[in-house]
């Protein structure tokens, strides 16, 4: 026996990466837009003939905790557009520190904290706002530190650190 031709062999390796990756979803496309990944998975868990199964052999406590997932799921994909639009589109303005709080919660290993702001905009009002932000793990903003942010006008507890 000879060697696989190289042409041979990709054509091979494709055709089984492609099984491998439709061996699961039974030849329906995976969906590539979380929100709408979430929306399907709710579907299937509360709709329908798949959604009265689920609920007969697995529970309804199970149904209750996967909701509950697919809700916090939902929340973090809005909180993550809210933060983009801020960034984007918020105003500029200049802010004191006057508290840190951690959530507990993390993005890629650095933390989301509440801050406790008072802002000084560029059209010289001032007001105190409170918000949760991600902020670097090595800098992580402390009392007294004067920092950069954008903020949405219509609701000043929307920031984004700068």
């Amino acid at each position: 026996m000879g060697e696989i031709p190289p042409v041979l062999y990709d054509v091979c390796i494709a055709n089984f990466n492609k099984e491998k990756k439709d061996m699961f979803n039974f030849g329906k496309k995976q969906e590539d837009d979380p929100k709408k990944a979430l929306e399907k998975a709710d579907n299937v868990l509360n709709k329908g003939v798949m959604g009265a199964l689920t609920k007969g052999f697995m529970g309804q406590d199970f149904v209750d905790k996967m909701n509950t997932t697919l809700e916090k799921g939902n929340a973090a994909i809005d909180g993550v557009n809210q933060s983009q639009w801020v960034a984007q589109n918020g105003l500029e303005a200049a802010a004191e520190v006057t508290g840190v709080q951690d959530t507990g919660a993390t993005i890629n290993n650095n933390p989301v904290v509440m801050l406790h702001l008072k802002v000084a905009t560029s059209m010289g009002t001032q007001f105190e706002t409170s918000g949760q932000a991600m902020v670097s793990r090595i800098a992580v903003p402390r009392a007294g530190d004067k920092i950069r942010i954008k903020y949405n006008p219509a609701d000043p507890t929307q920031i984004a650190v700068l």
